[in-house]
């Protein structure tokens, strides 16, 4: 672990990573997992004259299309699963917040009737950035160049869920959170499950 002395900013691709692999029946799961994105940028010449090699946080800033990110990121936190042919499917936080959307979106709490109402329209005009505030995705991983994606018939085996197998690989991690101003909370989070004869992956979003 490194600290920038001049801010006394730990530099988060220094900081302490989890990782995990593990194989079944020809599948490969693997993880890895690391601190909260920082909120401040602690190399601001070298991002600001680099178009490449910037800081997380400047690279989050640019890739998003969005007036803020959410309360806590987690940009070093990936899922990737992976065929026995090479194909893979990814869970990151920077594609799953890729998919929040940027337009003007009906989705207002209780008190921003009286709130709009006691401020003038061009005010309103100048501090209102249409966006999804909510940071809701629909992202359901990201694919390999590899993989074909083709409609089927085939259904899930809801018997073979209902089986009582043994656990042999789990994990949970979170990819982003934020409190909404304190009007709730909204949470992306990645769940794998991995059975003798199964696995199953669970992106939660509420």
């Amino acid at each position: 672990m490194s600290v920038d002395k001049t801010k006394g900013e730990v530099e988060v691709h220094r900081l302490p990573t989890d990782a995990e692999e593990f194989e079944c029946n020809g599948w490969t799961f693997k993880y890895t997992k690391s601190h909260i994105l920082h909120s401040l940028c602690i190399t601001s010449e070298k991002c600001k004259n680099q178009s490449e090699d910037k800081c997380l946080l400047c690279l989050y800033t640019n890739c998003l299309d969005l007036p803020h990110l959410p309360e806590m990121v987690f940009p070093r936190n990936i899922l990737t699963v992976i065929h026995p042919n090479g194909s893979k499917i990814e869970f990151n936080t920077l594609d799953a917040l890729k998919r929040v959307c940027n337009g003007k979106l009906p989705i207002e709490v209780a008190c921003s009737v009286a709130w709009k109402e006691s401020r003038s329209s061009q005010h309103l005009e100048q501090k209102l950035k249409p966006f999804d505030w909510t940071f809701s995705t629909d992202y359901r991983g990201t694919l390999s160049n590899e993989v074909q994606v083709e409609l089927t018939e085939e259904r899930i085996d809801m018997e073979l869920l209902k089986q009582k197998e043994k656990i042999l690989f789990y994990h949970e991690m979170m990819l982003y959170e934020d409190e909404l101003h304190d009007n709730g909370i909204s949470s992306c989070t990645i769940k794998i499950v991995s059975l003798k004869y199964l696995w199953k992956n669970v992106n939660f979003f509420f």
